[in-house]
């Protein structure tokens, strides 16, 4: 989940963004069931009491590539996972400006780990937090509620079991990149909050339905809500042609380019 009173702090990440790399995504031609990598999940972000997200996405996995359409600002995230001596990568698709762009997961890596040092050297409490969390973890395997708690934050989340641990291993991989990525999209705090997080997630072997997050200071908790689906329809499929097709015909450009150009299309609506 995307910080909400913390954007303002104006955190530059974007200075450790280098060159994209070239890449590939997958292709399938009919929906297949379930195995460790084809599900999808779908997730809508809710602000204090308000009954309308904020924000809706659908992320698909399929045969170890994951597909995540952000419905506003419309962008198209791809993320192929890091596989021996090889980098992952994310290609981010604007379909407005028709460009992509691409981050490695050594980027991120190196990113994130100049921006929690730089925080964790700063004054403000939340930052230095954020760059090294303290909890306080519980979890009731009846009901499946996990709890971590802090003066400064806390996530009360309501899990089901993982019945697929491989799937479950997918999304976990998944979280934890996206979790970077977000933060650098955002310019927001590091993301070791919500890192540990999908760790305790993975100790417990569970998989999030609903996720709250609050903070000190804040007006009310953001909320998360996931839905699962165990199979990946004609429709999704259909999506994943068409970034396919995107990937081939989007013109490439810098992920400073990439950025400039995706802020300056958000700032005019």
């Amino acid at each position: 989940m995307a910080s909400r009173s913390h954007r303002a702090l104006g955190i530059s990440t974007l200075r450790f963004v280098s060159c994209a790399i070239a890449g590939a995504a997958c292709v399938v031609s009919q929906p297949t069931p379930a195995t460790a990598e084809n599900f999808r999940i779908e997730t809508k972000i809710f602000e204090g009491k308000d009954e309308q997200p904020v924000s809706e996405t659908t992320t698909l996995f399929c045969d170890g590539v994951v597909y995540d359409f952000l419905e506003t600002p419309k962008q198209t995230a791809v993320f192929k996972k890091p596989s021996g001596k090889n980098a992952g990568r994310f290609i981010l698709l604007n379909s407005e400006q028709r460009i992509r762009t691409e981050i490695s997961t050594d980027q991120l890596h190196g990113a994130m780990e100049d921006l929690r040092t730089w925080a964790g050297e700063q004054k403000q409490s939340y930052l230095k937090f954020a760059a090294n969390p303290d909890f306080k973890e519980t979890f009731e395997p009846g009901s499946g509620q996990l709890v971590l708690a802090s003066h400064v934050e806390s996530y009360t989340v309501e899990t089901t079991p993982a019945k697929n641990p491989k799937a479950a291993a997918e999304y976990r991989v998944f979280l934890d990149w996206y979790a970077q990525l977000n933060t650098l999209l955002s310019g927001g705090p590091p993301p070791q909050p919500r890192l540990e997080l999908n760790k305790a997630l993975s100790r417990h072997k569970a998989i999030p339905t609903t996720v709250e997050l609050t903070r000190a200071g804040d007006n009310g908790p953001l909320r998360a809500e996931h839905k699962f689906t165990w199979l990946l329809s004609q429709d999704d499929v259909s999506r994943i042609d068409d970034v396919t097709a995107a990937l081939a015909s989007y013109r490439e450009v810098k992920n400073e380019e990439y950025l400039r150009l995706s802020a300056s299309l958000v700032d005019a609506k």
